[in-house]
């Protein structure tokens, strides 16, 4: 759902992250998660594209400046939808494979909105496995509540 106005995007469908170590990157994220591979490149740098669910691919790239002069650098996280059910499952899959997950339940601050396991890959990169559906943003937006009112 866009406004009138916006830019009609159907959601995230790519995500570039720099991985020192390729090999490292891609057992996490093909072995560890069980995103498929689905591309590899040789050119400007080693670079390995898995699927996270249907619609986005992630990119665990070398080092390099990419189109549009895109360059790695430091961020906060990166967050994925997660179902209810499939949470417990994770966390324990993360630490089975010896990661360590920060396991934290946004109801604590009496807003609802699920919960969250972060751990961070072999490149550094916080990943966030979310249970809440954060469209929950537009329907408070149409119920009239404003943006920030938790």
């Amino acid at each position: 759902m866009t406004t009138a106005d916006g830019v009609p995007v159907t959601g995230v469908c790519e995500l570039v992250l720099e991985q020192n170590d390729i090999a490292a990157a891609e057992h996490f994220y093909a072995d560890v998660l069980g995103f498929p591979v689905v591309e590899r490149w040789k050119r400007n740098g080693d670079a390995v594209w898995v699927m996270a669910a249907d619609r986005t691919r992630i990119g665990l790239w070398a080092p390099q400046i990419g189109l549009g002069g895109g360059r790695g650098g430091v961020h906060v996280h990166y967050a994925m939808g997660l179902p209810v059910e499939a949470y417990d499952t994770v966390v324990e899959r993360l630490r089975g494979h010896g990661y360590e997950v920060l396991d934290h339940d946004h109801s604590k601050y009496g807003h609802g909105r699920g919960r969250a396991a972060y751990v961070t890959d072999p490149g550094g990169h916080v990943v966030e496995f979310w249970t809440w559906d954060v469209a929950g943003h537009l329907q408070e937006l149409a119920a009239g509540e404003s943006p920030g009112s938790h």
